[in-house]
């Protein structure tokens, strides 16, 4: 009986080990397990942090190559810097960025953009103020070379107007013209067959700004037939840029004053007609007076 007993209590110490030992090791377990939960809910939580931190960079890298871009404008050295921070900015959103330290080199990458942004936006600011500033001045230079330019302009408008006046001031006049036929002796004649002459007689008044000195003054008469009556095919003179002939020629001096003149033409009877005959004044080009006288 006291065997008995001995073997039993050996067997009951030895239960109640085991009892606790896989009470400790249930203890064990959970404890582990809980740990591993909660390892994993922090691997699941960076996991999400790190998602997050690298959509927010890429977001911002997105809206860092947007800003370069606006930037973009006519200064070519301007551009070009502005092509190799858009391509650093691609190959960053090429990386996959998946653990803290890679988050960590996109972060100092991504400020380090901001920095280079700022400084681009100051040079571009002040690149665009002195722009502003030449088109300023361009504007107002070219406003003073216009207001010159159109003042030049009114200044030969008026210089013209005054040429002209003066052109025409200095125009001379024949007055007081009459035309006759003649005979020899200087008797007006009426009859055809004892004109050998005709004589126009005219006077150039006083004009102070015409041209003084010699003036050559042509006559030219026009039969009634209209044709021009000449001696020779060779007598001409310039009228309106063409040469046209004329009947007879006189060479004056005028100083300015009135000069009394007269011009003679030698008929022949072949050329005399009954009708009217036209005469015609010229001096430099320009016709000076007109007159008429008719033959029966």
């Amino acid at each position: 009986m006291t065997e008995q007993n001995s073997v039993t209590k050996k067997r009951t110490g030895l239960n109640i080990v085991l009892a606790v030992f896989f009470v400790v090791l249930a203890g064990a377990i959970i404890y582990l397990l809980t740990e591993l939960s909660s390892e994993k809910k922090d691997a699941n939580e960076m996991r999400a942090t790190l998602e997050m931190q690298k959509e927010n960079l890429t977001r911002e890298l997105n809206e860092l190559n947007t800003s370069f871009n606006k930037l973009r404008g006519d200064n070519e050295s301007m551009n070009q810097r502005l092509d190799q921070e858009k391509q650093k900015i691609q190959e960053l959103l090429a990386i996959k960025a998946s653990n803290a330290k890679k988050i960590q080199i996109y972060e100092k990458e991504v400020t380090s953009l901001r920095s280079v942004l700022k400084s681009y936006i100051i040079q571009v600011d002040s690149l665009n103020r002195a722009n502003l500033q030449l088109r300023a001045e361009n504007k107002d230079v070219k406003d003073r070379f216009n207001e010159a330019k159109n003042t030049n302009k009114q200044l030969e408008e008026v210089n013209k107007n005054l040429q002209g006046k003066v052109e025409m001031a200095a125009v001379l006049k024949a007055l007081s013209i009459v035309a006759e036929p003649i005979d020899d002796k200087g008797n007006v004649q009426k009859k055809i067959k004892k004109v050998q002459k005709i004589r126009v007689c005219f006077n150039l008044g006083d004009n102070a700004v015409a041209k003084k000195g010699a003036r050559k003054i042509y006559m030219c008469i026009a039969n009634p037939s209209q044709r021009i009556m000449v001696k020779s095919g060779t007598e001409t003179f310039t009228r309106d840029g063409s040469l046209v002939p004329y009947s007879a020629m006189r060479e004056v001096e005028y100083e300015g004053t009135s000069l009394e003149v007269c011009i003679f033409y030698e008929t022949s009877p072949e050329e005399m007609a009954p009708g009217t005959y036209y005469i015609d004044l010229y001096l430099d080009g320009s016709q000076i007076g007109t007159t008429s006288f008719s033959l029966k």
